[in-house]
């Protein structure tokens, strides 16, 4: 866990650096083209190398790091909020509430994640290479509630019994007051945990839809972009996609130990499940 959390402090370091001054860590404009300086591989002028327009990959490294250190906090933010506002809700209050939520879930959770997730980007696909950015994050934070409303509905079924709970209906406090005050501080760790495992999950689900043209484009600089396009250019120039592919899997492999640190914690009956 400890090493996940040093991990993330480097890459979000280096993401805050990039956002505020990222001529502090780089002299390079991310979209300087030097046709010169095309295909060059690693050196002491350009750390990552360049790619085929003369673009130091280093700086575009740079550059891209504080929007994907931010995509997974908005697609899983946005699932935790529904899913556990919803997840709580079915669980304490029952019924046909539950019985709606239960039945909407399970119509998510008849098709594979990503495959709804590309079909929803494709649908709502812009011509702007921001309204791609934007519309391959809207598909993923679509898909990426279901599993929280089952995970709070499971945790809400054990935890609405409770005596604390019964006692704060005894002494006259309504639902929802019981629900904010009295369930979920209880099981929004727990949901935290499994959280933090998925982010490093959503980003690379993110880097995917590089494949299918749906995520960002050029020339905004985004990992997974990167990998895509140095793809073409293997097995020449490998310093393409190598060094963008090291990053993200820095970024998922923090997220991983963090998350598992997390739930290991939070709920010992899954220690070492993985």
């Amino acid at each position: 866990m400890l090493t996940g959390i040093a991990l993330l402090v480097v890459l979000y370091a280096g993401a805050l650096i990039a956002y505020v001054d990222p001529h502090l860590i780089t002299r390079y404009n991310p979209d300087a083209l030097d046709f010169a300086q095309a295909n060059s591989p690693p050196s002491l002028s350009h750390l990552f190398g360049t790619d085929i327009e003369g673009r130091d990959v280093f700086t575009r490294v740079v550059y891209a790091l504080p929007l994907d250190s931010l995509i997974p906090f908005a697609i899983v933010g946005f699932g935790v909020a529904v899913g556990l506002s919803l997840g709580t809700v079915a669980g304490y209050l029952g019924g046909a509430v539950e019985e709606i939520v239960l039945r909407v879930t399970d119509m998510f959770f008849a098709f594979p994640s990503i495959v709804l997730a590309l079909a929803i980007a494709s649908i709502l696909g812009a011509t702007s290479h921001g309204g791609r950015l934007y519309y391959s994050m809207v598909a993923l934070m679509i898909v990426s509630w279901p599993f929280y409303t089952r995970l709070a509905r499971a945790q809400v079924l054990v935890l609405r019994n409770a005596p604390y709970v019964k006692v704060a209906e005894a002494a006259g406090y309504g639902r929802f007051s019981v629900i904010r005050r009295h369930i979920v501080p209880h099981i929004l760790p727990l949901v935290t945990a499994y959280a933090s495992l998925d982010m490093g999950t959503t980003l690379l689900t993110y880097s995917v839809f590089a494949f299918f043209g749906l995520g960002a484009q050029p020339p905004t600089p985004e990992l997974g972009r990167m990998v895509y396009d140095g793809l073409n250019a293997l097995p020449g120039n490998w310093w393409w996609s190598l060094f963008p592919g090291i990053v993200l899997t820095l970024f998922a492999l923090g997220f991983s130990l963090v998350g598992e640190g997390l739930r290991d914690i939070l709920d010992p009956r899954l220690r070492g499940a993985a």
